[in-house]
């Protein structure tokens, strides 16, 4: 049977790359986008790597997420693979005391409510088919050379998530797989596409995210850094 893989914000940056490279490898590959025209546009293109479908999904939107959830349910149950990829950063430079809370809500709402309702709804399904749910996350502790004050106290709880939801799992035997991984710095439209010799492109991102899916290891519960070393939180 053939492998269904949902990536969100997979129309564009390392989310086309992630898909890209599971269409290779032989999954079905859902590709999650919030703009119809945008999401055939990639849709089109990954066609040439395997079998990728269109799934209209925006995370900021808990309606748009129940409608993805029903469509996925009624139509591919055999779902095995989520990837929560899609995310938006906010304002990387200034001070946290500038932001306003609706600035807050929003990046709050894409990186981890989103993400935690689309997790939520299809777990039923991922417990069926003892899946896999892959975040893409970011460091959390701040420094001088990467203090993103709403990126982060955004990303921060879907680590949490992750943790707590794999402590859960293994507590309860339920045959889910949560881990998350943070890729580093990748040139993306989110950074302006930053270059440096630190800075990896979206096809390395994907590489590197995707090698924990197949290697057949079992990665629950761990948040991995861009180098494979885990981060440690204790």
């Amino acid at each position: 049977m053939t492998k269904t893989a949902l990536v969100t914000g997979a129309n564009k940056g390392i989310g086309f790359e992630i898909a890209k490279q599971l269409l290779e490898v032989g999954y079905r590959v859902l590709v999650g986008a919030r703009d119809q025209k945008r999401g055939e546009t990639a849709v089109n293109a990954l066609r040439k790597f395997g079998d990728a479908k269109l799934m209209l999904l925006d995370v900021s939107d808990l309606e748009s997420i129940d409608n993805a959830v029903t469509t996925i349910k009624q139509n591919y149950p055999e779902l095995t693979l989520l990837v929560n990829n899609a995310g938006i950063p906010g304002d990387m430079h200034k001070p946290g005391w500038e932001f306003t809370v609706e600035e807050l809500q929003e990046t709050n709402q894409v990186d981890f409510i989103g993400p935690f309702a689309l997790s939520k709804g299809l777990l039923p399904l991922l417990i069926a088919n003892k899946g896999t749910i892959e975040n893409i996350s970011i460091p959390i502790e701040p420094h001088p050379f990467f203090n993103a004050f709403a990126y982060q106290t955004a990303k921060a709880p879907l680590n949490v998530m992750t943790k707590s939801w794999a402590m859960s799992f293994e507590q309860e035997n339920i045959p889910v797989e949560i881990f998350a991984v943070m890729p580093g710095a990748v040139s993306t439209d989110l950074n302006g596409h930053i270059t440096g010799d630190f800075v990896k492109t979206p096809d390395e991102a994907a590489e590197l995210i995707v090698s924990f899916v197949l290697d057949d290891e079992n990665h629950n519960g761990q948040v991995i850094n861009y180098d494979g070393t885990l981060a440690n939180y204790i």
